[in-house]
């Protein structure tokens, strides 16, 4: 049975008067301040008045800049919390249209996707991609200790942080100092990633955010091909090197200001885009794709999904967004090809309540669904459908699903990178989202960490044996994990030679659930996910 909502944070709730308004204007004051420091691109540039932001070198990018790849990822931030019940829906449920009279989906009103689970009837085109096989859905996602604060709970997807952190450095951005100190000295000629519509801290460093922000291309105009800050005048005291070293990475800006104006202006659309925020910045992007612009991680956002009153109408207006302005910029790239190397992420900072409020609509919650598209993705569901008889002390759902996962599984299986404690803080669970068969351009730099790992039965309910084929002798650890990352069970560590090995992993003891099975050495990486029956 779902429990009333009586959420402890003072602030997350529309009832609660002056507090909730304060927390937004609080929020809207971060995102405001968060715009002015050291930022780039170009407003006018490609599209409209959209503003741009090109990021410079940090560990993540600048792997991605050197890995032998042209895969892209494209991140669009549902930006106030999205609503997952409604948005992928457990139809079937009787607790769901116990706590949502009002705003619950009925049988008849949802795109059916399985037997017991809808998509809102506004994501037509979603729903397609879904029957198409490429568009992946996991539900449940969300962190232990969940924060209801939109600024806050954001920094920590961002961050890819605990709760409990205070890392004001973006999950691409945190490690570039220690790492990487001579990364002014080692500038790339075009930007590895580019925000449009707005600011974030995904790929800040802890010493500087790396841009600057320009109103429009009259800006770019005047700082292109040149370095407006001046570093040779400066004093040789502790303040001058501080300021040399800032006014280098603002100049390293507008070093990209001639790739970013030529790519928009050398690509273009094959689409005709919705006249929405989110359609505007998927075009800009669709159309530097085309141009040549050499970039890896696309952010766009779209705004709207804090729900707290009259959530229906403006909330499936939202939706068709997504769902639209998703579809037609695959589509666009599919004229010549180029969607093959585009995987489209959404993320949210959080989800929302079961139970719908008093105003039609519902307060900060916990999990929330999200999704990845391509013809790159091993479209189906993951994770868990929301277990109404399980809640948190708030009457919340509990996560099943660590976000920090699908950002694990991104780093490996789309881009070929190993996760490392520097980029996520720790090791989590890789989904299997990405088609193994994938080809793009060129291939990831990491052709020797192949391995296949098979379980069956799967789903299994007391031992199930498990294959592991390798190509090198390698020594191996396998390990099984649950969904927030927790191991759970060492299934096998030592040396393996090239072929087959057998194992048997026992689940008896373990309760029902969704798992990932890991084997990881020097040469090895491989996961599977194993669903437990009792």
């Amino acid at each position: 049975m779902c429990r009333s909502d009586d959420h402890s944070r003072l602030g997350s709730r529309v009832q609660h008067g002056a507090a909730h308004a304060a927390d937004h204007e609080a929020w809207t004051r971060r995102r405001f301040l968060s715009t002015l420091g050291i930022a780039t691109a170009g407003g006018t540039l490609v599209s409209g008045s959209l503003p741009m932001r090109a990021m410079g070198h940090t560990p993540f990018l600048q792997a991605l800049a050197g890995s032998n790849t042209d895969r892209i990822l494209v991140l669009v931030q549902l930006e106030g919390g999205n609503d997952g019940l409604n948005t992928v829906v457990p139809f079937r449920d009787d607790a769901y249209h116990r706590a949502r009279p009002g705003l619950r989906m009925r049988d008849s009103d949802v795109l059916r996707i399985a037997d017991d689970v809808g998509l809102h009837p506004a994501m037509s085109k979603l729903a397609s991609r879904f029957q198409n096989g490429d568009l992946a859905i996991v539900r449940g996602v969300g962190y232990p200790e969940p924060d209801l604060s939109h600024f806050r709970s954001t920094d920590i997807w961002v961050s890819a942080s605990d709760s409990s952190e205070y890392d004001r450095s973006g999950w691409g951005g945190r490690a570039m100092e220690t790492l990487h100190p001579d990364f002014v000295q080692a500038l790339p000629q075009s930007p590895v990633a580019v925000q449009l519509g707005g600011a974030a801290m995904m790929f800040r460093g802890r010493e500087a955010n790396l841009g600057m922000r320009i109103a429009g291309v009259e800006g770019l105009d005047q700082f292109s091909g040149g370095n407006p800050f001046d570093v040779t005048t400066l004093p040789g005291t502790t303040y001058g090197e501080e300021m040399a070293f800032l006014r280098t990475v603002a100049n390293s800006s507008f070093r990209y200001a001639d790739a970013i104006r030529a790519a928009g202006q050398a690509g273009s659309n094959r689409e005709t885009f919705q006249d929405d925020e989110l359609s505007e910045q998927l075009a800009a992007v669709a159309r530097l794709i085309r141009g040549g612009l050499d970039s890896r991680v696309y952010h766009v956002s779209l705004d709207g999904f804090d729900t707290h009153s009259e959530q229906a109408e403006a909330h499936a207006y939202l939706l068709g967004v997504i769902s639209e302005a998703i579809d037609t910029f695959l589509t666009d790239l599919a004229q010549d090809g180029l969607d093959e190397r585009v995987v489209v992420m959404t993320f949210s900072e959080f989800g929302r309540t079961i139970v719908e409020n008093g105003s039609a609509g519902t307060d900060h919650a916990t999990t929330a669904p999200h999704f990845l598209a391509g013809p790159a993705v091993s479209g189906g569901l993951l994770g868990a459908a929301p277990d109404f008889s399980t809640l948190n002390d708030n009457g919340d759902l509990l996560h099943a699903v660590d976000f920090r996962s699908l950002y694990a599984s991104v780093l490996e299986q789309w881009f070929g990178l190993e996760q490392h404690e520097l980029v996520l803080g720790s090791r989590f669970p890789v989904l299997p989202l990405i088609g193994a068969a994938t080809q793009t351009g060129v291939s990831p730099e990491v052709p020797d960490r192949f391995a296949s790992l098979e379980a069956f039965p799967n789903p299994v309910r007391g031992t199930a044996s498990v294959e592991l084929e390798v190509a090198k002798s390698d020594r191996v650890a396998v390990t099984l994990f649950d969904v927030t990352g927790r191991a759970v069970r060492n299934v096998f560590a030592g040396l393996v030679q090239p072929g087959v090995e057998r194992l048997r992993l026992q689940t008896a003891d373990l309760p029902a659930g969704v798992y990932v099975l890991a084997a990881r050495g020097i040469t090895v990486s491989a996961s599977r996910t194993i669903t437990v029956l009792r």
